[in-house]
């Protein structure tokens, strides 16, 4: 029997005290929403895009046109649910009402989580990638090419997670593809050192199904403040080795999910206003699909 160990009563886990950070991870596992071996760079996070929650990312050395057919791959297992790729405008051409010329997806996961795909190239959704709202797809499907379509600067893509407040009526705008009445989520990404986007950072896209991670131990005291993030994913164990000091501040997020146990040992402390999960399960069970990396 799967256990979740707790060295210490102290610890809290899944903290909601007073103070609650902006965002909080998502439930379900992501890979980079670009087809495998494509450098990335992101270029804005969920803390410093305008407005905040949503991440801008575009394949390395994309020059200042749509010509370099980076592919855009789903981030997740899902249904499509909306698609709008017959737009091929950009700034200052739609001015002023760019975002209403926006291509973009949104596909529902199975967890109830939407994931978004914006500023894609014409007709290469509905055409190139031959999908229709109603299909379903996997990690790593096609869904079309990285562009500059609608309200943005350079071809880049614009990637969200959200979790509509009410799930038998979702809100969204057909021109721009903007769903209201929903939180955003911190997208846990299964394949990069992060797991997490971050601003200014540099990756290669993945979607190895390897798990590298079996059995981790945490040996290097850390703390994380205000709107920080750390994951840990494993596919066995994670564990926390005594007096190491691990500490979650307020607002704060972090999540430790393994497949078998996550051990909390003495000098571990999310503290009040954190958002810290401790998460088990096999990969199949958790939406991982078999990677836990």
């Amino acid at each position: 029997m799967k256990n979740l160990l707790l060295a210490t009563w102290a610890i809290l886990i899944a903290i909601s005290a007073n103070a609650q950070p902006p965002f909080v991870l998502s439930t379900n596992v992501y890979r980079v929403p670009y087809a495998n071996g494509t450098d990335v760079h992101v270029s804005r996070d969920h803390r410093i895009h305008t407005p905040s929650g949503r991440y801008d990312m575009s394949g390395r050395n994309n020059g200042s046109s749509c010509t370099s057919n980076y592919p855009i791959v789903a981030a997740a297992e899902g249904i499509v649910r909306r698609i709008v790729d017959n737009h091929n405008v950009s700034p200052p051409d739609c001015d002023p009402n760019c975002a209403d010329f926006n291509n973009y997806v949104w596909i529902e996961h199975a967890n109830g989580e939407w994931s978004k795909y914006s500023h894609m190239k014409q007709n290469s959704t509905s055409v190139t990638a031959g999908l229709n709202v109603g299909d379903q797809v996997c990690a790593g499907t096609l869904l079309g090419y990285e562009c500059e379509v609608g309200q943005a600067s350079g071809p880049h893509l614009h990637f969200e997670v959200r979790v509509p407040n009410n799930p038998a009526n979702v809100q969204i705008s057909t021109a721009g593809g903007f769903m209201s009445d929903a939180a955003h989520v911190i997208p846990v990404i299964n394949s990069i050192g992060l797991h997490y986007f971050n601003a200014n950072y540099d990756i290669t896209a993945s979607g190895s199904t390897a798990c590298a991670n079996n059995n981790l131990q945490l040996n290097l005291p850390f703390a994380i403040n205000n709107d920080g993030v750390r994951i840990y994913l494993a596919s066995s164990t994670v564990q926390t080795l005594a007096g190491i000091s691990i500490i979650y501040n307020n607002g704060s997020n972090g999540m430790f999910q393994a497949g078998g146990s996550v051990t909390l040992s003495p000098g571990f402390q999310a503290m009040p206003g954190s958002n810290f999960h401790a998460r088990i399960g096999s990969c199949a069970t958790t939406g991982m699909a078999g990677s836990c990396q």
